[in-house]
């Protein structure tokens, strides 16, 4: 898990005077798993039928399940099995709700954990035929958004909470992903909900890199660059232009032929005529 010591120094100071998200979000968690026994107890099918998340429910025009699966831990039909399922998902939560808060703000971490629990949903239903119960697709994206935001960051992990592990958030996010895109192609651990688990990274990793952490998307890089080089090539004089864009060109025409120039290429001469015609006119 992260160590503090290794964090403070790029991270901001955790708000004070109000309760931060991240544990308001845990109290939520743990209310609803109290609620959920209790009710459980009168009726086991009721919680299960109207707030775990299922196709026939959506079918039913249940929507709200998309977000009060995320609320439930464990088969709602016996409640016991959800205290081990709960404290999983909080104590990762735990680790990186309170990190992201602080990094990114209350905002943002609402949007990252509600947002990855209830694309990550709609990513179970569409591509399962089991629903699902429990937060980890919100938990997920905010995993994926704290590694991402920062990458380098070493880690203290516990496999199989046994095994002290060290290891960059980088890795660790590449293997949360590689494990449910294992478990899926070989169908080990069936009964988690692995589409859920990958929409709600997902939706993480997209979300911090849309706020500019990380390394740019490819094609975000492949527009910035595209627009750098029209601004270099904007403020070259003619000499530069010619001397670097198209005396290149002339060469390959040279060397094989006029057909052979791509449509850019076509385009750089005609800016290069363009300049020298311009240079010509205020003289």
């Amino acid at each position: 898990m992260p160590a503090r010591r290794q964090l403070q120094p790029t991270t901001g100071r955790w708000v004070r005077g109000r309760p931060s998200l991240w544990a308001i979000l845990i109290a939520a968690n743990v209310g609803c798993f109290v609620a959920q026994t209790i009710v459980s107890y009168a009726d086991p099918e009721l919680v299960a039928r109207w707030f775990a998340l299922s196709r026939d429910g959506i079918r039913a025009g249940h929507l709200w399940q998309f977000v009060t699966y995320m609320f439930l831990h464990g088969d709602p039909a016996e409640p016991a099995t959800g205290a081990l399922h709960l404290a999983m998902n909080m104590l990762a939560f735990y680790f990186a709700g309170r990190e992201v808060e602080a990094i990114l703000g209350r905002r943002h971490l609402l949007g990252i954990y509600f947002g990855g629990g209830i694309l990550g949903g709609v990513a179970q239903v569409l591509l399962s035929p089991f629903g699902a119960v429990g937060s980890s697709a919100g938990v997920c994206a905010v995993l994926l958004a704290f590694t991402t935001a920062l990458p380098e960051v070493e880690l203290r992990v516990l496999f199989f909470f046994i095994i002290p592990v060290r290891m960059r958030a980088k890795f660790f996010a590449a293997l949360l992903v590689g494990g449910s895109v294992l478990c899926l192609a070989t169908g080990w651990l069936g009964f988690i909900a692995h589409y859920a688990h990958l929409g709600g990274a997902a939706v993480g990793w997209l979300y911090v890199k849309r706020l500019g952490y990380g390394n740019p998307l490819p094609f975000r890089r492949y527009f910035y660059e595209k627009r750098l080089r029209a601004l270099r090539r904007a403020g070259m004089t003619p000499e530069q232009f010619v001397a670097e864009e198209v005396d290149p060109i002339l060469e390959k025409i040279a060397r094989e032929g006029i057909r052979s120039l791509t449509r850019q290429e076509r385009r750089l001469l005609e800016m290069g005529r363009e300049k020298i015609a311009g240079k010509i006119t205020k003289k």
